[in-house]
């Protein structure tokens, strides 16, 4: 603890003393004192049994504190969005659509990743793969059903 943040009924140790007489010194130095002042100022210190009458010594001589430094201006990040494992394979079952068996799967998997991808918060991306994973299985399923109904109507 520094002799000038010290409470008011602090003694002074020796080493505030010296810190005191320190500043007086380079005062003088920089021209703020005379040196008639610092002698007298130098007894005074020395002879100080408390902390404030170090400070009322140096106050005067003393340059202000510089002000705090601003805190940094906070950072955003964008958040990683990572794609959806289930539109992915929406979309590649959709594509490949492995007869009626893949189109079926294309549309559990589309609306799976749809659920997921709203359930998370913002953290998942593929929407757009989930619903031509849905697109395309609906589609895939609307041919086949066309062809059993040519199939089976003579």
């Amino acid at each position: 603890m520094t002799y000038d943040t010290a409470p008011r009924n602090l003694r002074a140790a020796d080493a505030d003393r010296e810190a005191a007489v320190e500043r007086l010194r380079i005062a003088a130095g920089e021209g703020r004192l005379t040196p008639v002042e610092l002698e007298e100022r130098l007894t005074t210190a020395y002879a100080a049994r408390y902390c404030h009458e170090l400070a009322v010594l140096t106050e005067d001589v003393t340059p202000p504190r510089a002000p705090a430094p601003a805190p940094p201006r906070p950072t955003f990040v964008r958040p990683h969005r990572s794609p959806n494992g289930l539109a992915i394979a929406s979309l590649l079952f959709g594509v490949m659509w492995m007869s009626w068996f893949g189109s079926v799967l294309a549309i559990l998997f589309g609306h799976l990743a749809l659920r997921q991808i709203d359930r998370s918060g913002g953290r998942q991306s593929g929407r757009g793969l989930a619903v031509a994973g849905l697109v395309l299985g609906y589609f895939a399923m609307l041919w086949f059903a066309i062809g059993v109904l040519l199939f089976i109507t003579p």
